[in-house]
């Protein structure tokens, strides 16, 4: 999962990205100050940025955070000292899904970011999305049009291949390539015909078109290794004629 680091002090940056990374989280990427932030997030994905409210140049954390909500769509928590009460109410009308406090701990980094994922992932399954957000994902018929920066490009159904979920995060693959969107598995497998689509685990979802081979623990797509629960194993060969 990548984060992004905003904060204009280097000490307080490196430290967090220490953190970061001891955490099992992919925390490479740090911007000083408002500009470089945009120029970093529009060259690769994201999964959450912390974001320090104080930054070098004219706009704050809280204008970095109102163009993330606004072009993004992830999950960002705040990262400050301030004891100022205005400056904390201005920076909690931007609806951050966690807030840390300098100076910081090793367990409440922790704590921040598992929070603000969590958060982040109730307000969807809620609902509570904007509808540029509803629609980043679109079911026209045989097709989902996926929203990649400015275009939408259309993938046939049938060329869906499996979808992973990866937090807040989907894996579409398909026969030609792989494409990672911010939706829930529960809310794609709404959009999805169900004679064509099974959820065999938790975090996958198959197109039936594409099984090869079905053994006691998976399911295969050429010579991909997908998990499968034994509920949904009994359910799937209920679906499909089996000989033996």
């Amino acid at each position: 999962m990548n984060i992004l680091i905003v904060e204009d002090d280097f000490i307080i940056a490196k430290h967090l990205q220490f953190l970061l990374n001891g955490f099992g989280y992919e925390a490479n990427d740090i911007a000083t100050d408002y500009t470089a932030a945009t120029e970093i997030l529009n060259s690769k994905v994201f999964h959450l940025a912390v974001l320090d409210i104080n930054l070098n140049g004219y706009q704050t954390g809280i204008d970095l955070a109102d163009y993330i909500r606004e072009n993004f769509k992830i999950p960002f928590l705040f990262l400050s000292a301030h004891e100022d009460i205005a400056v904390v109410n201005a920076a909690l009308q931007a609806a951050p899904h966690a807030f840390l406090q300098k100076p910081f701990q090793k367990i409440t980094v922790y704590t921040a970011v598992k929070l603000a994922l969590k958060n982040y992932r109730l307000a969807a399954l809620a609902g509570e999305t904007t509808s540029e957000e509803k629609e980043d994902t679109t079911v026209i018929k045989d097709a989902l049009f996926i929203k990649e920066k400015h275009l939408f490009t259309k993938i046939m159904l049938t060329d869906i291949l499996y979808i992973r979920s990866d937090d807040n995060y989907l894996e579409l693959h398909t026969t030609k390539k792989k494409y990672t969107i911010r939706e829930t598995l529960k809310n794609m497998l709404q959009q999805l015909p169900s004679n064509y689509f099974f959820r065999v685990h938790k975090s996958f979802i198959i197109n039936l078109n594409a099984i090869t081979g079905i053994d006691y623990v998976h399911v295969m797509i050429n010579d991909i290794e997908i998990p499968i629960t034994n509920d949904n194993r009994a359910e799937l060969l209920s679906r499909i004629k089996t000989f033996s």
